[in-house]
């Protein structure tokens, strides 16, 4: 198999391959990569703050969590988009020689298809995958910060020249995504967030909303919602179910008609009691407020916990990169990589400064937006 196959099947050209062997990104890539980082960049901040606002406001610990793990999402695609657009700028190429294997990965929706060949994977097609040859020697030209495969070719091709800019491997990528620090920046968010739970932990207090019961909706899916509104009031409230309440409430549609009086949670729309003239019917927290401050309490630990759970995750994936990474002896004795810039200078450092720093301003001002509303 030549290049051509590889290019047919991984989708590159001669003129990419060719500015590739130069140690130099093709116009197309550039642009490629340009893409790919915008969309990430466009994509990534609104969804790490809008599930850090969700996991600020739920009250439920995993609600929180969860809502915490869809902002790390969030944090890694403006992380990746990021690193797509250092690689653009940059055009810096890396190299190396590996073997090329192919993997199956099996998922709900049906299997996909990868190629792998050292720090790169890349989908592939079903032909691909039943054409490209298992344990093939290849040089494989990539973007050493977002790991986005430019080209590949067989090693019985010419050597690349150690003259040739080749930049930095992507273990030496200052832009290159670390899913350690990932973790820890969710985390410590989940500590303060949890944090703040506990601190404004407080009894229920209910307050009376009168008048009559115009209409019920109740919604059917992973989980049953409920809406109960009021003549002339434009908003709905949300009951628990029947059963939730001593004595047991009527059925809700039954209501529909009748004067009735709400009690609402301060600063949410639950029911936590309602009277419809005839029998008052309570929640727990109606008749013991101080529950809903043990309940706040507890949730907002268990936020916190799982968060310093995280932190520790991420602090032992540092130390175990670390103990794995070779000795200075072994490191001398290797073979050399055309990789000579392995460091970028202080200097270069200040795109990514201003870029965290700016996400970190962003988060920030959301969360207080979020607390003093």
């Amino acid at each position: 198999m030549d290049e051509r196959w590889l290019e047919s099947f991984l989708g590159f050209s001669d003129a990419d391959l060719a500015a590739n062997r130069g140690g130099r990104l093709s116009s197309s890539q550039s642009g490629r990569l340009h893409w790919s980082g915008i969309w990430r960049l466009v994509l990534g901040p609104p969804l790490l703050v809008v599930f850090t606002v969700i996991a600020l406001v739920a009250g439920l610990a995993w609600i929180a969590i969860i809502a915490l793990v869809f902002a790390g999402s969030g944090l890694y695609l403006a992380w990746r988009g990021f690193a797509f657009l250092v690689d653009a700028h940059d055009g810096a190429v890396a190299y190396m020689t590996g073997l090329l294997h192919r993997k199956i990965v099996r998922g709900r929706y049906g299997p996909t298809y990868w190629a792998t060949l050292g720090p790169v994977s890349t989908r592939i097609t079903p032909a691909a995958y039943q054409f490209l040859p298992e344990g093939m020697s290849c040089h494989l030209y990539y973007a050493p910060g977002c790991r986005s495969l430019l080209s590949l070719e067989p090693a019985l091709a010419d050597e690349p020249k150690p003259a040739h800019p080749f930049g930095p491997d992507s273990a030496h990528a200052w832009d290159r995504l670390r899913w350690s620090w990932v973790v820890m920046t969710i985390a410590a968010l989940g500590v303060l967030i949890g944090a703040h739970i506990v601190a404004t932990a407080h009894p229920a207090n209910p307050i009376r909303v009168a008048g009559t019961i115009s209409n019920y909706v109740e919604t059917h899916g992973k989980s049953t919602t409920r809406s109960l509104y009021m003549d002339g009031d434009p908003d709905s409230y949300t009951p628990e179910s029947e059963y939730f309440y001593t004595p047991t409430a009527p059925a809700f549609g039954s209501l529909i008609g009748t004067e009735g009086i709400l009690y609402i949670d301060q600063g949410t729309r639950n029911v936590i009691a309602l009277d419809d003239g005839r029998q008052l019917y309570t929640t727990d927290w109606y008749l013991h407020p101080e529950h809903e401050t043990v309940f706040d309490a507890v949730n907002g630990a268990i936020t916190v916990a799982a968060s310093v759970i995280a932190i520790l995750v991420g602090i032992g994936l540092i130390a175990f990169g670390r103990r794995r990474s070779p000795t200075a002896e072994a490191a001398a004795s290797a073979p050399p990589l055309y990789a000579p810039p392995t460091v970028r200078s202080l200097r270069g450092l200040w795109p990514v400064a201003l870029f965290v720093a700016a996400v970190a301003a962003t988060v920030f001002l959301a969360f207080a937006l979020a607390v003093r509303t």
